[in-house]
């Protein structure tokens, strides 16, 4: 944040050029067609949801836009700047649960998407307007999925988004998918839920991976074509020059080739990982690891975790799909000088803040792969499910 004391010794770092916007999806490279939009009217904030297959639930406003752009949007670049297409979703609010929250629970649209076995499948997509880490907490957090449970019956929920990377295996573009999770929380609204130490699994269910190996090839944004060295020198003066938690003194003391491990290099070949059986972090604090603190977790993220809580108790199967949008930063340079910690934070969140945009995407196609690879599900016609 700048004040008059601080943007008086603001340094102008040189910002190599816009990034690329997200590509137009050739869904001819995997042999598939493009999810189509199912039309429900008009809705109003207090309609009812849709009865639907499957529910897919994202949280930030990033990830909010890759979603639309995989599944709505595909035939069109999709700008990380332009809030153009929220003009297609739905606001389904429920005004007797606010307590300080805001446009609660969510934004959603519904997209069909044929699987396998032929059957063609409804989908729910869903912005998520309730946190864990915001009001109303957990308690408001499990409140929204019972309530998008409730009214649109899915047989299946997937909670997809941006996550910290657990160890230097996980590449920034990677995504993590698993269907276990590890609650651990600090804030006062949330320790006295009763969910601090819980794991939660989904033993039911797995999703169908088969296609992760051509998309990978075909349609994920390869994160070299962005993370180019005069962009990180723009990102590591904006982390050293941040108006918060910089110091201009890191300057001259830390270069690039400091902040980078093997999470940010080679990144030519992303990946669906598969985790299954290996929890992903759920906290309601924000932290960075330290590449060693962590190494029995999948990913590092903020909700996921509760959701799988909220799910089960509706008897809903479940599965977290966690995008690599921050990965592992080192603590110390090849040379052994330590790296403060506001410095490694503040890289973390440049890297974040410019590139989960394209990791967004990428956990978005894989999600979708796992559908369309899906023989299981029959849809709602041949299951009476709806009616």
């Amino acid at each position: 944040m700048k004040n008059r004391y601080t943007d008086a010794k603001s340094v102008a770092c040189t910002n190599p050029g816009a990034l690329p916007p997200l590509p137009v999806i050739d869904w001819s490279k995997v042999g598939q067609s493009a999810p189509t939009n199912v039309d429900i009217g008009n809705p109003d904030k207090n309609s009812p949801l849709p009865k639907v297959d499957i529910v897919v639930m994202t949280w930030t406003d990033t990830e909010w836009n890759a979603l639309d752009h995989v599944f709505v949007s595909s035939d069109k670049e999709a700008y990380v700047s332009s809030d153009e297409f929220r003009k297609g979703w739905f606001l389904r609010s429920n005004d007797e649960y606010v307590k300080g929250a805001y446009n609660l629970w969510g934004f959603y649209r519904v997209v069909s998407i044929r699987n396998a076995a032929g059957a063609d499948l409804k989908v729910l997509l869903w912005k998520s307007d309730a946190h864990l880490s915001h009001p109303p907490f957990a308690d408001g957090l499990i409140a929204m999925v019972h309530f998008v449970l409730k009214e649109a019956s899915p047989q299946r929920l997937y909670s997809i988004g941006t996550a910290g990377g657990a160890t230097i295996s996980e590449k920034l573009g990677d995504a993590a998918i698993t269907n276990t999770g590890k609650i651990k929380l600090k804030l006062s609204e949330n320790t006295g839920s009763g969910l601090n130490d819980k794991t939660v699994a989904c033993t039911n269910w797995y999703p169908d991976l088969s296609m992760n190996s051509i998309i990978e090839k075909n349609l994920l944004f390869k994160l070299s074509s962005v993370v180019t060295q005069p962009y990180l020198e723009y990102l590591l003066c904006q982390a050293i020059y941040d108006s918060d938690k910089g110091n201009p003194d890191w300057a001259g003391q830390f270069t690039v080739a400091d902040m980078m491990n093997a999470a940010l290099e080679e990144l030519g070949a992303p990946k669906g990982l598969d985790k299954k059986g290996i929890p992903l972090l759920t906290t309601d604090y924000y932290f960075i690891s330290d590449g060693d603190d962590t190494a029995q977790y999948s990913a590092l993220e903020m909700d996921d975790a509760v959701v799988g809580y909220a799910a089960r108790e509706y008897h809903v199967d479940y599965v977290f799909v966690r995008n690599m949008s921050d990965t592992v930063i080192p603590t110390q340079t090849p040379a052994g000088k330590a790296i403060p910690q506001e410095l490694r934070e503040n890289w973390s969140s440049e890297i974040y803040e410019h590139y989960g945009f394209y990791t967004s995407m990428n956990g978005a196609l894989l999600t979708w792969g796992t559908i369309a690879a899906d023989s299981d599900l029959k849809g709602q016609t041949a299951t009476g499910k709806g009616t």
